[in-house]
């Protein structure tokens, strides 16, 4: 089976270009999207962001939601910490 091109899918092109640093061509590729499918994407995107984890504002590590604490969950100013950088057991390791 023939794998196809990279840029045969506009959302895989726009990202494609985005990790290739060609910023005015992933913009080009966005634009041409019609608005149901720049939401789509944006929500796949979004997705995808949850499965990645959020970075650690200590150590910089990603972290995936299960694993990441945040202080200050209710402000505006939200930090998200790993459980090492925030001295919080792992979950099913240690006991308190």
């Amino acid at each position: 089976m023939n794998t196809p091109p990279v840029t045969a899918f506009a959302e895989t092109a726009a990202l494609y270009y985005l990790i290739t640093e060609d910023l005015d061509e992933a913009r080009r590729v966005i634009g041409d999207m019609l608005p149901g499918e720049r939401r789509m994407y944006a929500e796949q995107l979004e997705r995808l962001r949850a499965m990645v984890g959020e970075s650690c504002e200590e150590c910089g590590e990603l972290t995936t939601a299960a694993e990441s604490v945040m202080v200050r969950p209710l402000g505006p100013d939200r930090l998200y910490f790993c459980r090492a950088c925030a001295n919080v057991p792992a979950k099913g390791g240690e006991s308190r």
